[in-house]
């Protein structure tokens, strides 16, 4: 199937979708905060076509016309490589400010908490999305428009002046 990446096991989580890869990117990208991507194949052929991506992490399939897709989540080739470094021993070779530019972080251990806390996200979406219970993101609040207070006398309370909500501000425009 996928094989095993440099990260090692710890850093990939598979699943079985009942439905195919493309309407799981769908689902993916229209309700789970994730870039669809071009099915490229970034570890090598028979290694997984990328679906999506977000945080660096990426959601593979092994076979895109699959009616079945079966799913790996796993970090990119970047954070593959450095946690392969971590793990092996070798994380002298990063000098702090090449782990800064690669990952935004300044060090190891929040490196490795910013990347287990993407990981571990992803996999919840994935999870709901194959699950089916992966719904659309919660709706912002209704805009409200801001109080112009230069006209109003200095005398009345702060609480005076409230906000109100755009919906509000239309039912009263009749």
């Amino acid at each position: 199937m996928f094989g095993l990446y440099p990260a090692g096991v710890r850093w990939s989580q598979s699943f079985t979708a009942s439905t195919d890869a493309k309407s799981l990117q769908k689902l993916l990208v229209d309700h789970g905060g994730c870039t669809a991507a071009l099915f490229h194949q970034p570890f090598g052929a028979q290694r997984g076509a990328v679906i999506a991506q977000r945080d660096g992490m990426l959601v593979l399939t092994h076979v895109v016309d699959a009616d079945e897709a079966e799913i790996v989540v796993t970090p990119g080739v970047e954070l593959q490589n450095l946690l392969w470094s971590f793990d092996s021993g070798y994380s002298g070779q990063w000098s702090g400010r090449e782990l800064q530019i690669l990952t935004g972080c300044p060090d190891w251990d929040s490196m490795l908490k910013q990347t287990s806390d993407a990981f571990r996200r992803l996999c919840g979406t994935v999870h709901a999305a194959v699950d089916g219970t992966l719904g659309k993101p919660a709706s912002r609040p209704e805009p409200t428009l801001p109080i112009d207070d230069d006209d109003v006398p200095f005398f009345l309370p702060d609480d005076y002046l409230q906000p109100i909500s755009l919906a509000e501000i239309q039912s009263c425009d009749h």
